[in-house]
């Protein structure tokens, strides 16, 4: 009960802070736990190959605490004000929001351009090239249940089922300012405030994007947890809350 007050006051603060002007307003959710965020943590504590379960390194299946994350997500987002959502092709963003969109009787629509991208941290977080010159291309296309297409869409403008791949860091910036672009296209002159389920690699690429700081480091985006950023005058952004907290975090109290 305390987590969830904790996400209503969040809610309601974030939207009612920052709205003396029309803005676009952005929540980035990373997806909850997969076998593969475990991986490390059996390395780590040399649990033999052979002992470890089935979920294991497989990003096509939540752990345990994956699948608790997205019960829980189903119940907190009910407190965010959200017009549209957008998700990354893969199968754990899909199944992280899929809950709620059955729970609210919502669609999602399918952007590649939030698939999962390497990382590249500052201070190399700058492109030396133009974006024009991005390794992009395409390993296929989105393959989904029945059930999945129901609450699903593949974007209008006919390139929205395929999944992307980025093999240099100027295909992660081109894949960023593609999502800026199409946020920009949502949004128009009007309040609007837009959902993006995606990757911890391709979210922090975006805050640095948006805030136009391409040096820009901040903490890990944990799983299922989110960021928001809500438009400037200027039309940069300006980073708000990360990992479900307020950003900046407030000076600490000695």
């Amino acid at each position: 009960m305390k987590r969830f007050l904790h996400h209503v006051v969040l809610a309601l603060w974030l939207g009612g802070a920052l709205t003396a002007h029309a803005a676009l307003t952005v929540y980035y959710l990373r997806h909850a736990e997969g076998g593969h965020n475990a991986t490390a943590d059996f390395v780590h504590r040399r649990v033999p190959t052979n002992a470890w379960p089935a979920w294991v390194g497989n990003p096509n299946v939540f752990t345990p605490t994956g699948l608790a994350q997205v019960n829980a997500l189903s119940t907190n987002l009910l407190s965010y004000k959200i017009d549209f959502i957008a998700v990354s092709p893969l199968w754990r963003t899909r199944h992280t929001i899929l809950p709620y969109l059955k729970r609210t009787k919502r669609t999602a629509e399918i952007w590649p351009e939030l698939t999962e991208t390497a990382s590249f941290s500052p201070p190399h977080g700058a492109p030396k090239k133009p974006a024009s010159n991005a390794s992009l291309f395409s390993t296929g296309t989105v393959k989904m249940t029945p059930e999945e297409a129901r609450y699903f869409r593949v974007r209008a403008d006919g390139t929205g089922n395929r999944e992307l791949k980025a093999t240099n860091l100027t295909a992660v910036v081109a894949l960023a300012q593609r999502v800026e672009k199409l946020l920009r296209a949502r949004g128009g002159t009007n309040d609007y405030t837009v959902l993006l389920v995606g990757h911890g690699n391709a979210g922090l690429t975006l805050i640095r994007q948006l805030t136009r700081n391409p040096h820009w480091h901040g903490v890990f985006l944990r799983n299922a947890t989110m960021w928001m950023a809500r438009e400037k005058p200027d039309g940069s952004f300006a980073l708000q809350m990360l990992n479900g907290a307020p950003y900046p975090p407030p000076p600490r109290k000695y």
